[in-house]
């Protein structure tokens, strides 16, 4: 038995073991889940592949797992696309993306080969490569068998090549662009690009992005797309050196500019967050089937500590993100079709509270609650999630000083401050928040900021409840539940 067909065989015979998993965001069927990979429209339906070990709820030899969706809620798995069976990927299939050619549905990956893996480090026995497989049918791979298309002869010799990673392809006029993620020879993160007429020949074209050494970071997972005649390069961002762990936070930034492939460089205009949160890593994006541009990312805590062993299974997705531009910044809206999946629960309108009054929700354990707080009346107030007799989720909003801040008993327990919120009118805050088993999406007036938060803890109350720290007015309170648990199958 190969090890696609062992991987396979293992989740058919214990996926049922999995427990626990949320309704409306994708997990794995059972074992750890990270970064999306290969997310594509293909053949009529979205395609998402992801970093995937089946055998265990820890990181370990990367698969690809696969599952396709046509809303991104209910969910068709399909078999594990590729494993790591060959000499150039002895050690994992690690990140990459997808690209369709000729009808034929093509992925590049990095192949991970470290002979140490497991124990300490050695860089200089550790080798990532570029590799491609592709598939007739968009669910049987075969890998190019003079893999890999990137070998180490074709990379200049300022980057090392124990940390050269997660290819993103894309075409423009007629020719085929990869962004990588690479370590230059001060140790500090780049991304740059290699060029292609076939997919298969590639030849180095430029660094389109530099970071600075006493920012001592890495970047992972670059994207790069176009959005109302802008370019916009998006990576996220880890430590360079384990000794700065503590003062670099896992992140994901985009910066808007412009892009000229001819020459191979990127000139930025604008850069920002992502998402504010500490559980949102490595998205991809994809051109959706209306032409719009689409963003899913990993949902996980890093050095997360919960017993989400118990539940066979580890790691979320986000909620797809339609993203458009808005005066210079990125903007994020969740696309669902809430009208399939979600039924009403309340909806109030002109809601006046006075200074500690209290306002009790309907007790939901998942769903979609909205408010829509009045500025000019509204002082402070805060909205408590997944409360229990001793535990509690807060956003406590500052209408006077234009920010939030989140906190939770649930998890690490980090606070997160989210300052001025608004890039466009003041008279009114907008608050769109997604609960579901393991998590929480806050989105700030209609995506202009977006935080993510995850926590598996088993003893999550489900109440809801809003606190008037001074007078509070809502012009509209609306909340909806879940229709279907589970929805992912």
């Amino acid at each position: 038995m190969n090890k696609l067909e062992k991987a396979n065989a293992y989740i058919q015979k214990n996926k049922e073991k999995a427990t626990n998993r949320p309704s409306f965001h994708f997990t794995p069927e059972i074992g750890w889940m990270n970064d999306p990979n290969g997310f594509a429209f293909y053949k009529g339906e979205y395609h998402l592949f992801y970093q995937y070990y089946p055998y265990d709820v820890v990181w370990n030899d990367m698969h690809w797992g696969h599952a396709t969706t046509h809303d991104f809620v209910s969910w068709n798995y399909l078999p594990v696309a590729l494993a790591n069976d060959k000499i150039y990927d002895a050690n994992g299939c690690f990140s990459g993306s997808a690209i369709e050619k000729d009808g034929k549905l093509y992925l590049m990956y990095t192949g991970h080969i470290d002979p140490n893996m497991g124990f300490d480090r050695d860089e200089s026995q550790i080798i990532q490569h570029q590799c491609i497989a592709f598939s007739e049918d968009g669910v049987h791979f075969e890998k190019y068998q003079n893999n890999p298309v990137i070998g180490e002869q074709a990379l200049p010799e300022e980057y090392q090549i124990c940390d050269f990673r997660d290819p993103k392809v894309l075409e423009v006029n007629g020719v085929y662009y990869c962004v990588l993620a690479a370590r230059n020879k001060q140790r500090r993160g780049e991304i740059i690009m290699f060029q292609s007429n076939n997919l298969i020949d590639w030849v180095f074209h430029s660094s389109i992005y530099q970071t600075n050494p006493e920012e001592n970071i890495l970047l992972e997972c670059p994207d790069l797309f176009r959005i109302d005649n802008k370019d916009v390069l998006v990576f996220s961002v880890m430590p360079c050196e384990p000794e700065y762990k503590e003062e670099v936070i896992q992140n994901t930034i985009y910066v808007i500019g412009e892009m000229d492939y001819e020459d191979g460089s990127f000139k930025p205009e604008n850069k920002g967050v992502l998402d504010y949160g500490y559980a949102f890593y490595a998205p991809q994006s994809t051109e959706g089937k209306n032409g719009e541009r689409l963003l899913i990312g990993w949902m996980h805590r890093w050095h997360q500590t919960t017993s989400q062993k118990d539940y066979g299974f580890i790691g979320m997705m986000s909620l797809p993100r339609i993203l458009t531009m808005k005066d210079g910044t990125l903007v994020q809206q969740p696309s669902i079709d809430r009208t399939k999946y979600f039924k009403p629960a309340i909806n109030l309108e002109d809601i006046q509270l006075n200074e500690g009054e209290v306002m009790d929700l309907p007790a939901e354990e998942l769903g979609y609650l909205r408010l829509h707080a009045a500025s000019l009346h509204t002082t402070s107030f805060t909205v408590e999630l997944n409360k229990s007799e001793t535990k509690v989720t807060r956003i406590e909003v500052d209408m006077e000083n234009n920010r939030i801040l989140f906190v939770s008993d649930y998890g690490s327990q980090e606070s997160i401050t989210i300052t001025d919120l608004s890039h466009g009118s003041k008279e009114s805050l907008l608050l769109e928040i997604f609960i579901d088993l393991h998590s929480i999406e806050l989105f700030i007036n209609s995506g202009e900021k977006v935080l993510s938060f995850t926590a598996y803890d088993q003893d999550k109350g489900n109440n809801i409840s809003i606190l008037a720290q001074g007078k509070t007015e809502f012009k509209q309170v609306f909340m909806e539940s879940v229709n279907v648990h589970p929805i992912s199958t």
